[in-house]
C-alpha cells in the first residue's frame, strides 16, 4: 500500500483511498481515518431547555426511548435531535450498534457479562450506568473491543 500526500494552497482537505477491491485491509484503513477526524468533535444535543456540545470521547450510549433519542454520560441524559441510523454514520468507530435500540461507546466499556439467553450487560468506566446488548450484536461489539483496545 502506498501513501502519497499532496500540499498546495489551492486544494481543499479530502482523503481518497484507491483499491482494487473493499478488502478488510482497505476498511480498516477506511476506519482509522475517520476515528482520527472525528476525535475532537463535538455533537449538539439538549438538556433542559439549552443546547449543549458535547465531545463524542464523554457519551456512554445513545438509547431509544419513546421513540425520543437520548446521549448519555457520567452523569447526565441529553436530548439527541438524530436517529440512531444518522448518529451511525457521523459516529467514530469506537461507537456501535449494540441493539435495535442503543448505539454504545465501546472505548467506555468497563466490562460486559454474557447470559445464558445470548444477552449481555454492558457496565462503564466512572458510573453505574448499564446496558444490555442483544446477542445479535454481542459477537460485533466484541470484534470492535478486541480490534480497538486489546490488539493496540
Amino acid at each position: 500500500m502506498k501513501l502519497k500526500i499532496e500540499i498546495s494552497p489551492d486544494f481543499s482537505e479530502e482523503v481518497i483511498i484507491r483499491a482494487p477491491e473493499l478488502s478488510e485491509r482497505v476498511s480498516k484503513v477506511q476506519q482509522a481515518i475517520k476515528t482520527a477526524l472525528s476525535k475532537s468533535k463535538e455533537i449538539a444535543l439538549r438538556y433542559d431547555e439549552q443546547e449543549v456540545y458535547i465531545p463524542y470521547s464523554a457519551l456512554l450510549f445513545f438509547e431509544v426511548e419513546n421513540e425520543k433519542v437520548f446521549g448519555h454520560d457520567c452523569n447526565k441524559c441529553y436530548l439527541c435531535q438524530l436517529r440512531l441510523n444518522e448518529l451511525e454514520s457521523i459516529l467514530p468507530t469506537t461507537f456501535i450498534r449494540a441493539s435495535k435500540s442503543l448505539i454504545v461507546n465501546t472505548s467506555k466499556i468497563r466490562s460486559m457479562t454474557r447470559f445464558p439467553t445470548g444477552l449481555a450487560e454492558a457496565t462503564f468506566d466512572d458510573t453505574e450506568k448499564t446496558v444490555f446488548i442483544s446477542r445479535k450484536y454481542y459477537k460485533t461489539v466484541r470484534k470492535i473491543i478486541e480490534e480497538t483496545r486489546l490488539n493496540k
